[in-house]
């Protein structure tokens, strides 16, 4: 996995601990003021960091993609060959 992939990936991993964090400690909270602002800031929080996480699976993906066509193109190879061991 390349540095700008496993960064995405980092990150992402990053705020969904700090959503369950807000999520978990936001029981608390809302007991002492009965609102439940801090649990739907949780929520939020893990689910726009999943999102993230899939949308930047889903760009390394066309990247990698993009990189292997423009090579196969440049050896004028259109599918990778079959190995046959003997």
């Amino acid at each position: 996995m390349e540095y700008k992939y496993l960064k995405i990936f980092k990150v992402s991993m990053f705020g969904i601990g700090i959503g369950v964090l807000i999520f978990i400690s936001s029981f608390f909270v809302s007991a002492a003021n009965g609102g439940y602002f801090y649990t739907a800031t949780g929520v939020g929080v893990v689910i726009a960091s999943i999102i993230t996480l899939l949308f930047g699976m889903c760009l390394s993906l066309m990247d990698e993609v993009t990189e292997a066509e423009i090579r196969n193109k440049e050896t004028k190879l259109y599918f990778v060959p079959k190995r046959t061991f003997h």
